[in-house]
């Protein structure tokens, strides 16, 4: 029914207005205005109003994320059309997919940028959505030419505040529920007047969780966080800009509020593994059909933790000549990571998992822009580095209850299906790259926008793997280099000086990797490496305005064919690889409106729908556990079909003390994804999550009162298929069962409610 209902909605609103993909309007309209104003993008890397850009666009200005609250990239994603954030383990990882095209294997297809600089690790922008950003843009779509590595599916970017001539200070307050303290505080001025500015910033977020350790008492999804940042800009000249920046982040976490969920369909009797004796056998179901159940007690784990310690820093410089911007970007991103998981995720302490990551990464972009030319045009160069040592240690804990595997002639195998395994691995990374673009009036009403990247990168890995059951070590060392050039073309058309159609081909490619599995010694050489993916992405859109800029509507259709699809298969000697077989296709559209139907009124809706499925993958090993291994047909994992949001808000304006009441409510729907690739399988519910926020607001102060969640949705937010360790330590051949893998459920997102008070000074 809701699927007709939607389908029905997006029918309608493309035959009223002929148009499409939009963006909320920025703040330099008040609410007694019934225009939308126009919102200025950097997304091709030069000031644009977004309806003037080619390319499906959801930009949320500082204004739109503090009016709805947005807290992280899980808020963005589910106000943005074609856009979803599914959290795994615990909210630890999270996996963002634009478009359908979900990362099943390597590095992420969508790219987190921080003023123009590429973020590996992304946390601490999350600790920004306070007072710190100016926007957020969602390019969807390949971004490779422009934006270059793991932009594949698309580029989001935050561009924060900068500091000015008059001094400004902020200072909020929020508390909540579930012992949630909030306390960010901001403050902006000139060190010399007209030429040196600063901004400062601190933020400390605490947050109890909503679940105890049922094992000591203790808060279980607790989130501690410390951020504190420093902008400095300088104008030594008048056509001179320097902008340094450097934040610094330091959280602890507590364990993961998940669980694994029992089988329940796919019974086999099949080998556990070519290389074990035949009368090891599973005895018992292998996947879990239908929605996966939400659970919400009976966690009780061994405490651990989960601490990061973040600095990102970046420095800019804009010379502005007669006819060019010439500009250089230096970043330098610094991550220490260190947790200790109860991985198996009982009471019983079975397994303990503990990972130690250092991690830097520098980039450096040069680019020079043209200025007011009648040929739009823009060339760079970029190199990235990227230096990573994780060390791992996945062991069972003494005296956990494993079953001992007799292996014949009076051998005994502690632990033959889940081996205790130490891991120290090096990676690196350098990317060079050439790009650039060129745009051009074909007539008054015809533009033609060529783009292109041509891109060098090196990758060498180290890996020492130590087996703990059996004190046998591994080692393995490569390295691979690739090179790419991903164009793209847009051409548009400008129907009048309020609607705008455009077309656009693009290629994408993101980078091969390596299998680096050294404890099964099953690997062939030749299956070491694995190849690029890539796409061909076809994009067809509408931007236009209506009713003197009342009205935005947006809309864009989509085409991907993703080729040499990076997947997991089954090697030649049985080990499980990621390899260059798979191909998919995405198909969908996103529609977006927003709108001042009167005065004091404004109103946003979105809807996307997205068919992602696999045309050519089959999973050999499957077959092993009694499954279908042929994939064609099936549905892209974490991919949500339908997505829809809805937002209206009123502002009063109050004679006393120049206050407005301002209330807001937001209706955001994603519908079921599939968690894993197989027939029938475990499936995310789909949920629908209301927020509300209401309160008072005036030039200086501000108290809102705010209910996230409303109605209480209970779905689970987000599972994993991996093997579970309490499986192994039970199993007994020939008279316990063994289920391969489990789906690591997630609890739900409960409601939380509070207020949070600012004051400016």
């Amino acid at each position: 029914m809701f699927k007709r209902t939607i389908i029905s909605l997006a029918c309608c609103q493309i035959l009223s207005v002929p148009t499409i993909a939009f963006a909320e309007g920025d703040d330099t309209t008040g609410a007694d205005s019934l225009s939308l104003g126009e919102m200025v993008v950097t997304t091709r890397k030069r000031e644009e109003t977004l309806q003037q850009v080619p390319i499906a666009i959801t930009a949320f200005s500082a204004e739109l994320i503090e009016d709805a609250g947005l807290q992280d990239i899980e808020d963005i994603a589910m106000m943005t059309p074609g856009f979803t954030y599914t959290p795994l383990f615990g909210g630890r990882v999270g996996n963002p997919v634009i478009r359908g095209m979900n990362t099943t294997i390597g590095e992420p297809n969508i790219g987190f940028f921080l003023d123009g600089v590429y973020q590996e690790a992304r946390g601490a922008m999350e600790a920004m959505f306070g007072d710190e950003l100016e926007r957020i843009e969602i390019a969807k779509g390949p971004q490779s030419a422009l934006y270059g590595r793991n932009t594949f599916a698309g580029a989001i970017n935050y561009i924060t505040k900068q500091p000015g001539n008059e001094p400004e200070g902020r200072l909020e307050v929020t508390l909540g529920n579930e012992g949630r303290k909030d306390v960010r505080v901001s403050h902006s001025g000139a060190i010399t007047e007209d030429t040196l500015f600063y901004r400062v910033g601190a933020m400390h977020s605490g947050f109890d969780g909503f679940y105890k350790n049922e094992l000591d008492g203790s808060n279980l999804d607790e989130k501690q966080s410390n951020n504190y940042s420093l902008s400095l800009v300088a104008l030594p000249t008048d056509n001179l800009e320097m902008v340094f920046r450097v934040g610094v982040e330091n959280t602890n976490d507590g364990d993961d509020a998940v669980q694994f969920v029992e089988n329940n369909q796919d019974f086999t009797t099949n080998r556990v593994s070519p290389r074990l004796p035949a009368f090891i056998t599973f005895n018992d179901f292998q996947s879990y059909g239908g929605d996966l159940p939400s659970i919400t007690k009976g966690f009780a784990v061994t405490p651990g933790h989960n601490e990061r310690d973040n600095v990102n820093t970046s420095f800019q410089v804009n010379w502005d000549l007669d006819n060019v911007t010439l500009t250089s970007i230096s970043g330098y991103n610094d991550l220490e990571f260190d947790s200790l998981v109860d991985s198996d995720y009982e009471a019983r302490e079975i397994r303990m998992t503990e990972t130690e990551m250092e991690q830097d990464e520098f980039s450096q972009e040069f680019r020079i822009t043209s200025v007011d030319q009648s040929i739009r045009w823009m060339s760079g160069l970029y190199f990235y580095d990227l230096d990573r040592n994780t060390k791992t240690n996945d062991a069972f804990v003494a005296g956990a209850p494993l079953a001992p595997v007799p292996l014949g002639g009076g051998l005994v195998l502690a632990n033959a299906l889940a081996p205790g395994l130490s891991s120290d691995v090096d990676e690196s990374t350098r990317n060079w790259a050439v790009f650039g673009s060129v745009g051009f009036d074909l007539s008054d009403q015809w533009a033609l926008t060529l783009s292109g990247r041509y891109a060098y990168e090196e990758k060498e890995v180290d890996v020492v793997d130590t087996n703990l059951d059996t004190g046998a070590v591994g080692r393995f060392s490569d390295s691979a280099s690739f090179n790419n050039f991903t164009p793209k073309v847009a051409l548009d058309y400008q129907i009048s000086d309020n609607a705008m159609i455009y077309t656009s081909v693009a290629k994408a490619v993101k980078s091969g990797g390596f299998n680096t599995a050294t404890d099964s010694g099953a690997v062939a050489a030749d299956e070491r490496t694995y190849d690029e993916e890539k796409s061909i992405n076809y994009e067809v859109g509408i931007k236009s305005s209506w009713l003197d800029n009342r009205l935005t509507a947006n809309l864009a259709v989509f085409y991907i064919k993703w080729d040499d699809q990076i997947v997991r298969a089954l090697g030649d000697s049985g080990a499980v690889l990621n390899e260059n077989a798979g191909q998919s296709t995405s198909k969908g559209f996103e529609l977006e409106i927003a709108a001042k139907p009167a005065q004091n009124w404004d109103v946003m809706a979105g809807l996307s729908y997205t068919d992602a499925e696999y045309d050519d993958y089959t999973f050999g090993a499957l077959a092993g556990l009694g499954m279908n291994p042929v994939l064609d047909g099936n549905r892209m994992q974490y991919v949500s079909e339908w997505t829809a949001n809805t937002s209206v808000q009123y502002t009063k304006p109050f004679a006393i003390a120049d206050f407005d009441w301002k209330t807001r409510i937001d209706v955001m729907y994603q519908s079921e994804q599939s968690g894993v690739a197989v027939d029938n399988p475990p499936l995310i519910p789909s949920r629908t999550v209301v927020n509300l926020r209401s309160g008072f607001e005036s030039d200086k102060y501000a108290i809102k009162f705010w209910v996230r969640n409303l109605f209480d949705n209970d779905e689970t937010v987000g599972a994993v298929a991996i093997p579970n360790p309490a499986q192994a330590a039970d199993f007994i051949p020939g008279v316990t069962g063994y289920q391969r893998f489990n789906s690591l459920t997630q609890a739900p997102i409960e409601r939380t409610y509070g207020v949070t008070a600012s004051v400016k000074f």
